[in-house]
């Protein structure tokens, strides 16, 4: 067994204790080792030829933007009257700042979704990430 091999497995293996009421089926969809073929609804991809290292590099995207939904929902709920508040302010208020910096440079879909998280509209979401 070779190290990536290794590594896709504790990460499975983490996940499922997590999460032990999801089921093996659900566990490698939700981490992205089986996908579906863009452009064509609801197909699988074959995933023979992909290199263990893919699979990996896949998984801990997808670990990474389940840590990032999770300090979101939280950082979302310490907020009250989001309405009235500049982005800054709501950043603020959900101590999501830190976090928002750091993938603002990054990872413009992760800085998006803290944006539209804490009801930032389209044009100004444009505007700060442009």
């Amino acid at each position: 067994m070779n190290t990536a091999q290794k590594e896709i497995l504790d990460k499975l293996r983490t996940y499922l204790e997590k999460n032990p009421n999801q089921r093996f089926g659900q566990v490698l969809f939700n981490l992205g080792i089986n996908e579906f073929m863009e452009n064509k609804e609801f197909q699988l991809r074959d995933i023979y030829g992909d290199a263990d290292s893919e699979i990996l590099n896949r998984i801990k995207k997808r670990l990474e933007l389940f840590d990032l939904e999770e300090k979101v929902k939280i950082g979302v709920a310490k907020v009250d009257g989001i309405g009235g508040m500049t982005v800054n302010e709501r950043l603020y208020a959900s101590d999501l700042s830190e976090l928002f910096d750091e993938v603002k440079e990054n990872n413009k879909e992760h800085a998006e979704f803290i944006l539209k998280a804490l009801k930032v509209d389209e044009e100004s979401i444009m505007k700060i990430l442009k």
